[in-house]
């Protein structure tokens, strides 16, 4: 295709045009999607589960075929069968160089769960040696040429219409050995001849949905036979590569996508190319990015890599003419673009970039951002106990482990896929997860035990008959089991080195949430986490005087989680308030527990930004006075953090050194859920106290009331306000316990926290900032 040119443009050091021509609005109508694609508008491939495969290739012999080429030479020849064909490829990597030509409508597809499970690979490129008389890729075969060329070296070749890819991966891999230092192979230099294509398609209404394309240059091919029309939709997809990467003559559309420029390869500062289209000068449309990302690899310096180039495809140096030559024509449009990306480059016959005149580029942009880094943010250091070790969530996460999701089922998917690896998960919309395995809702009964019975739970377990000693017995068993069934699907266990950050205002899980059990390195943010409700909420005789019924979920649970940070979240019971329950065994029923408890050897966690509202026990820190193991840890800063109508435990702590600093506290005497206390002081706990702030009415406004002794021994603090005026809140803790001794010496200072802000400044500070929608990232 272009060996050689690229060389010239490396050794010539030649700068990148940073023009960057903006369509109009007007314009912009007429290129769409829809444009693209004209009479062909396909759905979205759906559910692959509904999918009933006719091949299954397993290279095992589980399948039909071993191989994915014997497969495909299986299918019927176009024109013979207007049935779809499916072909379901078993996870494992196939090295095979793939032709499939002229055949029946087909649909390939892999792993939904994980598109790296099946991967097709193959390493041929362009400069590689072949004998003449032997062919490259059989759709090209190129029987005189002595070496593979640039569509030779396709590992895989699609040359038939309505072919359809799913839930896979394609590579080329023959510039891997670079990357990894080994050397270049034989016929390529640091200064270019590197092609080697990853999957080449010359066909119309060719789909692909959830596929990862990966190479070096020249990754997707896509080529449109003379005076045919070529369409290719490429959607919710990863396409990776380092110059010239998404190239051809065809209509293309890659819409919802990440594309990635890659790092590792290139001579330093020579930089790349996404786009090359090679457009015939009568067509009007040719490449198309649309609602994507493109990022950039680590290592990668700002505004190295252009946007993209025209392909001048058989025109030399000089050579161009309007109206005869090639005049590719590109359009990115509502994307997101990252830091890395320059303008418009200089075509591959030298032809200078230009918006307008009579060698004009057919390039522009319509409504693009920067890509925002906030998906990427770490926490900053100093803030708070997070920062003691670094809190990186999945910041360093390859490309290919960015994904959004918008149900339960997607969500635990990409968890499973990607494990401890890092990862960034971006929750759109609100998140049921009381749902089943088709994202319905479900009652109760979904999870209840067969032996379980509410009716006869209260008879049996009635304080009259069975009075205060510990629960024992078959319904008592059958009840933990219903709960046990609830929560394996209501809780979702984050693995370490994960950021779970929400778009928008509204992203967030309901009816459910989320459990960090010895973890680390967690950052969860922008989310909103509302009515995790316990269908079997256990009753407890001893709790108390007369009993108590107890729930047993959270929305956010950590034990044992180690390096946390929750940011900018929003937290409440939702819909179905606990004061709405009904009475049983005399008492209320409780169906939420915490809204961020923090138990069990959990150590280094930041809390910051978030509004926690209409609740009861909000915040608990430490789960028994009896755990000796907590010694040591549940280190954990609160900052600038809204509590707003909860009635108790903003926290309440045992064991730990918690610093809380620049929150507000505003409570109501009566209602659902009426203010009682803030500050729990708890056994061996050290809180360090500085410039919250209390609204509270005159009624309930009592420096007492602020802070609460749980068998604590000390605490500190200075700076609050209640109401606006300076609060004592020690000498109020130790008034309202006359008969305990309380220090003011925690033995410790907090040096980890970030600038404090005055207590006046802190209520309209919160208010603006604090809870889900308030960093909007996109």
């Amino acid at each position: 295709m272009k060996t050689g040119l690229l060389a010239l443009a490396l050794l010539s050091g030649l700068s990148m045009a940073q023009e960057r021509p903006q369509m109009s609005d007007a314009e912009a109508l007429r290129y769409r999607v829809a444009d693209y694609l004209g009479d062909w508008q396909p759905a979205p491939l759906g559910d692959a589960s509904a999918w009933k495969a006719d091949f299954v290739v397993a290279a095992d012999g589980s399948g039909t075929h071993r191989t994915l080429q014997a497969a495909l030479d299986a299918l019927p020849a176009k024109g013979t069968s207007a049935r779809r064909v499916y072909i379901q490829l078993k996870d494992g990597v196939y090295r095979e160089q793939i032709c499939v030509k002229a055949k029946v409508p087909f649909t390939l597809y892999g792993n939904a769960a994980d598109p790296a499970a099946a991967t097709i690979v193959q390493g041929h490129y362009a400069n590689e040696p072949k004998k003449v008389g032997e062919p490259a890729n059989p759709c090209t075969p190129d029987l005189s040429a002595a070496f593979y060329g640039t569509a030779g070296s396709a590992s895989v070749a699609i040359f038939s219409d309505a072919a359809q890819l799913a839930h896979l991966s394609i590579a080329n891999d023959a510039m891997e050995a670079v990357r990894d230092g080994q050397g270049y192979p034989a016929g390529v230099s640091e200064s270019g001849g590197a092609q080697a294509v990853a999957l080449m398609t010359e066909g119309d209404q060719l789909q692909m949905e959830n596929v990862r394309l990966t190479s070096h240059q020249d990754t997707l091919f896509v080529r449109a036979p003379k005076d045919s029309l070529a369409r290719v939709l490429v959607s919710r997809s990863l396409i990776s590569g380092d110059v010239d990467f998404i190239f051809g003559n065809a209509q293309l559309v890659i819409d919802a996508s990440t594309i990635v420029s890659r790092a590792g390869r290139r001579v330093p500062g020579s930089g790349g190319h996404v786009l090359a289209p090679s457009t015939a000068p009568g067509q009007r449309l040719g490449l198309l990015i649309n609602a994507s990302r493109l990022v950039g690899e680590a290592g990668l310096k700002p505004g190295s890599i252009s946007l993209g180039r025209a392909w001048d495809a058989g025109v030399a140096k000089g050579a161009w003419k309007a109206g005869e030559s090639p005049n590719g024509q590109a359009l990115i449009r509502d994307s997101l673009l990252g830091a890395h990306l320059g303008g418009w480059s200089a075509s591959t016959s030298r032809r200078p970039f230009a918006a307008t005149g009579e060698a004009a580029n057919r390039f522009s942009e319509y409504r693009n951002k920067p890509l925002p880094a906030l998906d990427h943010e770490t926490l900053a250091p100093n803030d708070g106990w997070g920062a003691a070790e670094g809190v990186t969530g999945g910041s360093q996460a390859k490309p290919e482990r960015i994904v959004e999701v918008r149900n339960r089922l997607e969500l635990v998917n990409a968890l499973r896929a990607f494990g401890s690896h890092p990862k960034i998960i971006k929750v759109r919309g609100r998140i049921d997860l009381n749902v089943d395995d088709q994202n319905k809702p479900v009652t109760a009964e979904f999870y209840r035990d067969p032996a379980f019975d509410l009716s006869a739970y209260l008879k049996a377990y009635d304080p009259a008959v069975w009075g205060r000693k510990p629960l024992a017995g078959p319904l008592e068993a059958a009840r933990i089991r219903s709960v046990k069934n609830q929560a394996a699907r209501i809780l979702i266990q984050l693995p370490s080195n994960t950021t779970l950050i929400g778009v928008g205002s509204d992203a967030g899980f309901v009816n459910g949430g989320l459990f960090l059990g010895k973890v680390e390195n967690i950052i969860i943010r922008n989310l909103n986490f509302s009515d995790a409700y316990d269908f079997f909420t256990a009753w407890d005789p001893k709790d108390g005087e007369f009993g108590e019924w107890n729930s047993e979920y959270d929305n956010v649970t950590l034990r044992g989680a180690r390096r946390v940070w929750v940011d900018h979240c929003t937290f409440d019971d939702g819909g179905r308030p606990d004061p709405g329950e009904p009475v049983l065994l005399g008492r209320r029923v409780q169906r939420h527990d915490g809204l961020l408890d923090i138990t069990q050897q959990s150590d280094l966690v930041t809390v910051s930004w978030n509004q926690f509202r209409n609740h009861d026990k909000t915040n608990l820190i430490g789960s028994s006075d009896g755990q000796k193991l907590d010694e040591g840890k549940l280190r954990v800063t609160f900052h600038h953090n809204l509590w707003e109508q909860v009635k108790a435990r903003t926290p309440r702590v045992r064991w730990g050194q918690v610093h809380l600093y620049n929150n507000l506290y505003v409570g109501r005497p009566d209602g659902d859920y009426a203010f009682e206390y803030s500050i729990g002081v708890g056994a061996k706990s050290r809180v360090f106290s500085e410039r919250n702030v209390w609204e509270l009415p005159s009624s309930i406004a009592d420096p007492q009331r602020l802070a609460k002794l749980w068998k604590g021994d000390a605490f500190f603090d200075r700076g609050s306000l209640l109401n606006g005026q300076p609060v004592d809140l020690l000498a109020a803790l130790r008034a309202a316990n006359p008969a305990a001794t309380v220090s003011g010496d925690v033995g410790w200072a907090p040096t980890l926290h970030l600038p404090l802000d005055p207590a006046e400044q802190v209520a309209a500070k919160v208010r603006a900032g604090a809870g889900a929608g308030k960093l909007q990232p996109e």
